[in-house]
């Protein structure tokens, strides 16, 4: 086969069809092939993560979720065997997504549903290091219901599944959102009947906790069966709030014979289970209300004045929490030692301070509302909480923890740190003092201490620095990000007997403020 060559192509010019440069584009420089890192470079720094002592990393992994801690593993090797500590695997949470595997349906589209392989899998190889088994609001049912069956099942056919579980922890999401209303629903049914079977198999229970389940009242009366039997000396901690949405009392605490603290709405109180506590050992009982809590009740002051008689160690603490309006539900002088709002629209009245005068002066020991206020606060004399405030230090003198949060001036905090005589938490927002001294004469003061009050109210510095000088140790007031993150201890003895040096302290400068 011969080409033919054609004449004078040879000669003829290249021919660019588009140059990006003459049209003033900029043409994106090639892309540079990656160089390997020189190993043996001397000047290279390495970090140290991957030498993190083993403690230090079992407290990080137990902060991170499954799919996180698998990410961590692949990082060192040193982390990748801290995937396999025991001791990260103590605790459980599950949730929605967790162990699911998408799977289409006709009427809901794509769904993500219980993966039964995966939940047996990890059951099998991590159940036996579980302590801790915790089942937060879940809008799917479905997923809960079946990790539920299938741990029953692994327990009963694998030896060692959720045997070493303590602390069981389980909130039914009540509240639904359909279209544009808000419902509130109860759980029970097979849910129900499967989560007593597994509460029945935990033999080391020692912390039971229920919230929110709103059941009727044959369910809530007969929820605890299988619990009483396995767990009657193990339980130490037990939890129950909104068991049941209607009035009825749970006698299933006064059988557990080792309950040290009990926490309970005030719908399933009553005096056949204050009966039972006044002969065990429970040494703390919380009464908490909730935005779901209804028919609420109070006791007598017959069953609580017997109550004390035979149980004096008891404890009883009234709690306010979530973002209900109602007013707390009074027990007629029971041996309440702390009353806390964990409420953002609780607020202090004209009315409530001396119903608890009446009722607990000789008892109280904490009155505190946490959370920021979200209703309007009057800065007038005559509207605010000063002389209510006063009153209830003045008339409740072992009350050593104090949190207030409404508009109060300087002149009340000095009052008030003066007046008490057992105050050593003192806290209060900065935000809400008014650099006031607005307090009207009195006749039982002196003029040297109407001086010393109205002298050292006009400065955020002053006052500060005088209440320091009387609870014995530097005292300043809270921005609201400190006040947020305010924890108090409800102890189990009273507090007022340890104070020791503070209280001899105090009353020295006390007595020094009286001869000035």
């Amino acid at each position: 086969m011969t080409t033919v060559k054609i004449p004078g192509s040879d000669v003829l010019p290249k021919i660019e069809l588009w140059n990006p440069t003459e049209l003033g584009l900029k043409v994106a420089p090639r892309k540079v092939k990656f160089q390997k890192e020189n190993k043996d470079d001397p000047d290279h720094v390495y970090s140290n993560w991957h030498i993190l002592p083993d403690l230090l990393l079992e407290n990080i992994f137990q902060y991170l979720t499954l799919s996180q801690r698998y990410s961590a593993s692949m990082v060192c090797r040193n982390w990748y065997e801290a995937f396999y500590f025991p001791r990260v695997w103590y605790t459980f949470e599950l949730h929605d997504t967790l162990l699911t595997k998408r799977k289409f349906n006709y009427c809901a589209g794509w769904q993500k549903l219980l993966d039964h392989i995966r939940v047996t899998i990890f059951l099998t190889k991590k159940g036996m290091h579980i302590r801790t088994l915790i089942f937060p609001p879940m809008s799917n049912l479905f997923n809960l219901y079946e990790f539920l069956n299938v741990s029953l099942y692994m327990h009963n056919n694998c030896p060692g599944t959720l045997d070493n579980v303590h602390t069981l922890r389980f909130r039914f999401a009540c509240q639904q959102t359909e279209r544009s209303e808000e419902v509130v629903y109860g759980t029970g049914g097979q849910i129900l009947a499967m989560f007593k079977k597994v509460m029945g198999v935990l033999p080391l229970l020692r912390t039971l906790e229920l919230r929110d389940l709103l059941l009727d009242g044959h369910e809530g009366l007969e929820l605890l069966d299988e619990v009483c039997v396995t767990c009657c000396e193990t339980l130490r901690t037990l939890i129950l709030i909104n068991i049941t949405k209607l009035g009825h009392t749970l006698l299933h605490p006064g059988a557990f014979v080792n309950l040290k603290t009990l926490f309970i709405s005030p719908q399933n109180i009553g005096e056949d289970l204050l009966e039972l506590l006044a002969y065990s050992k429970v040494r703390n009982m919380y009464i908490v209300q909730n935005k779901y809590t209804d028919y609420g009740r109070s006791l007598s002051y017959k069953a609580w004045k017997l109550c004390r008689a035979a149980n004096p160690r008891l404890r009883v603490h009234l709690c306010n929490e979530g973002s209900s309006k109602d007013e707390i539900i009074w027990q007629q002088h029971a041996p309440v030692k702390s009353i806390v709002y964990d409420n953002p629209y609780a607020r202090v009245t004209t009315p409530v301070i001396p119903t608890i005068i009446d009722l607990y002066k000789q008892d109280l020991e904490v009155y505190a509302h946490k959370q920021l206020p979200r209703f309007h606060m009057p800065r007038s004399f005559n509207d605010r909480i000063d002389s209510s405030l006063v009153l209830l230090i003045r008339q409740c003198p072992y009350i050593h923890t104090l949190v207030i949060r409404e508009k109060i001036s300087t002149a009340t905090v000095l009052l008030v740190a003066y007046t008490a005589k057992n105050l050593h938490y003192y806290y209060i927002r900065r935000n809400a003092i008014i650099l006031k001294a607005d307090w009207p004469c009195n006749p039982d003061w002196t003029p040297e201490f109407c001086t010393w009050l109205c002298k050292n109210a006009r400065s955020y510095e002053t006052m500060e620095h005088e209440v320091s000088q009387i609870l014995g140790y530097r005292w300043q007031a809270l921005t609201d990000k400190q006040f947020k993150m305010i924890k108090i201890d409800l102890w189990e003895t009273s507090f007022y007997v340890f104070l020791g040096p503070a209280l001899v302290f105090k009353m020295f400068y006390l007595k020094l403020l009286a001869v000035y």
